[in-house]
């Protein structure tokens, strides 16, 4: 296992559980939920399918379509 020292604004760091187990999860969800933005940036922009972007944020396709029509999205 790593560890990383991190730099954060006081309101942050006192939100933050105190066990290191609840500490990776909010690493892994906010991690999980920035692929899923960027991959949405990129189809947005297009010259990328649904699936592909799925693929890229490490989420299935009927994951995506509700994250797609969230953004204002139409699949197709």
């Amino acid at each position: 296992m790593k560890t990383i020292t991190v730099r954060l604004p006081d309101h942050l760091a006192e939100e933050l559980p105190e066990d290191e187990a609840s500490i990776s999860e909010v690493l892994k969800l906010g991690l999980k939920q920035m692929k899923i933005e960027k991959a949405i940036e990129r189809f947005k922009k297009g010259g990328m399918s649904l699936a592909k972007a799925a693929e890229l944020a490490g989420i299935s396709i009927r994951e995506m379509i509700p994250v797609a029509y969230a953004h204002g999205l139409e699949p197709k």
